[in-house]
């Protein structure tokens, strides 16, 4: 008994890594992974496709007759309207997107002249009050004045 317990010593040699023998099955797992993702997708996709398309189908087929009827009798109505909102809204709107466009070059050109006018104009300042105080600064203070009032007679001539 004990001698089949012990096996030979032919037999003991190197065994593969379990991670390489789980590897060769990785592809075939991923592969039937994503079919059957793909197929589940596919399932759900249809089955609400197809769960709203036939109520729709049942609801909508009277209710389309009476809107083709209802455009038809509306015509004029609906055409009289486009042509309103072209001539009253699309018209006017187009104009003013047309000059506006055509004078967009203008208002740059005067809104760059204020700028700089401004800029300019505030910059001339600052150099006369810089020059101004440079001036003043040779001069003694000046005393002030005081005013005696005095009590003058007219001669009448």
């Amino acid at each position: 008994m004990t001698a089949s317990a012990i096996p030979p010593a032919t037999s003991i040699g190197p065994e593969p890594a379990p991670i390489s023998t789980l590897m060769q099955y990785t592809p075939i797992i991923a592969s039937n992974i994503v079919k059957i993702t793909s197929s589940s997708f596919h399932l759900t996709t249809w089955l609400i496709r197809s769960s709203f398309s036939y109520p729709k189908r049942i609801i909508l087929s009277p209710l389309s007759v009476f809107l083709s009827v209802s455009l038809y009798l509306l015509a004029p109505v609906i055409v009289f309207v486009q042509v309103l909102f072209d001539v009253l809204v699309l018209t006017p709107y187009n104009s003013v997107i047309y000059l506006v466009d055509a004078i967009y070059p203008l208002y740059v050109f005067c809104g760059v002249a204020c700028i700089t006018g401004v800029i300019l104009g505030v910059l001339a300042r600052q150099l006369v009050f810089w020059l101004t105080e440079l001036g003043k600064i040779d001069e003694l203070p000046e005393q002030p004045i005081k005013l005696v009032a005095e009590k003058v007679k007219w001669e009448e001539v």
